[in-house]
């Protein structure tokens, strides 16, 4: 597991820092030190999970479409972790994406560190997602998935059965609804259609689509037959995000599923294809915190972010205050519910 160093002196760090002020559009490469925690919460252990209220994890692979390749993804985890070094060391800050410190108070959160996937092994990989995201959920834990590629959140929603009916919400620049790519059926290409054949997913929003995806017209035909609610990212620009919000049901468990692509390049630039025109950073935290008022969230996963191709840092700095912001509405759901639970008793 590994991160890339922020500040500190050292020959190295020195050296980037200089090629950076030469070339401020320069793509920098991570340097790798030992990884820390999300927002130097608690790291724990497999299992048990009962004292968390969330638990990271980080899942570099699931299944590649090019068999026995790394993900382009797989450094994602760790860059994520890498980012909230600093803010970790005062997380008592003001946090104004969230209206509250960086880590609400009463807030328990831990981090089990990336799951020790393989390229070459996707079907481990994928009962290995499963069955993590399984052990939170049974612990009664939000779990909170750190990608990789955006074939992880297809075992990552096959964990939630039994725990349904359940509504994802997708942002994302593609449809992922293609049966197969390349003779497989669970690659990035197909999230969203293998989504929608779970018993226990019984309302799909997908939200920021544009551009020249890798889907066809009949994924699109049989995406809109399923029933799934489409709101592209033209839609966002002109009506906004409070439409999107308005088709989660009250009352209804959502998982929030974001593909980085999902966001404008000028905000997250650190994705494998990026697509002009995407959502705004406070397009999806208005989203987020809209979605948490009316429904309760039980999952999160971010993936497709690819630091290696990052400029100055900005994509994953825009990536990591998006988990942060989840990690707060999380929270405010925790206490809207502890209040009702003490105003009943």
């Amino acid at each position: 597991m590994t991160r890339s160093i922020i500040g500190g002196p050292s020959a190295t760090g020195d050296a980037t820092a200089s090629a950076g002020a030469q070339r401020p559009d320069a793509i920098t490469k991570p340097q790798t030190i030992a990884a820390a925690t999300f927002l130097g919460v608690p790291a724990a252990k497999q299992e048990p999970f009962h004292h968390a209220d969330v638990v990271i994890f980080g899942a570099p692979d699931a299944t590649s479409y090019v068999l026995g390749c790394t993900s382009h993804a797989a450094q994602g985890p760790s860059a994520l972790r890498d980012k909230t070094r600093q803010i970790a060391e005062d997380p008592s800050r003001w946090d104004f994406d969230q209206e509250g410190p960086v880590i609400p108070e009463g807030l328990r959160a831990v981090d089990l560190g990336d799951l020790p996937t393989n390229p070459t092994k996707p079907l481990e990989n994928r009962s290995l997602i499963t069955s993590t995201t399984a052990s939170v959920l049974r612990a009664g834990a939000v779990p909170l998935l750190l990608g990789g590629d955006d074939s992880v959140p297809i075992p990552f929603f096959s964990g939630f059965d039994g725990f349904g009916p359940i509504t994802i919400l997708q942002v994302d620049a593609h449809l992922d609804w293609r049966d197969e790519r390349g003779g497989l059926k669970h690659t990035l290409s197909s999230t969203m259609r293998r989504a929608s054949e779970m018993p226990w997913v019984e309302r799909i929003i997908q939200v920021g689509q544009r551009g020249v995806g890798g889907s066809r017209g009949n994924d699109l035909a049989d995406a809109r037959a399923w029933g799934v609610s489409l709101f592209s990212a033209a839609s966002v620009r002109t009506h906004g995000v409070q439409p999107i919000i308005d088709q989660v049901a009250p009352g209804s468990r959502c998982i929030i599923t974001l593909d980085c692509d999902g966001l404008d390049p000028s905000v997250i630039p650190a994705v494998l294809v990026p697509q002009p025109g995407g959502l705004g950073y406070l397009d999806v935290v208005e989203l987020l915190h809209g979605v948490a008022q009316r429904a309760r969230i039980i999952g999160f996963d971010l993936v497709e972010l690819v630091p290696e191709l990052d400029v100055r840092g900005l994509g994953v700095l825009a990536a990591s205050r998006i988990v942060c912001v989840i990690l707060g509405c999380i929270a405010n759901q925790l206490q809207r519910e502890k209040t009702a639970s003490e105003t009943r008793s």
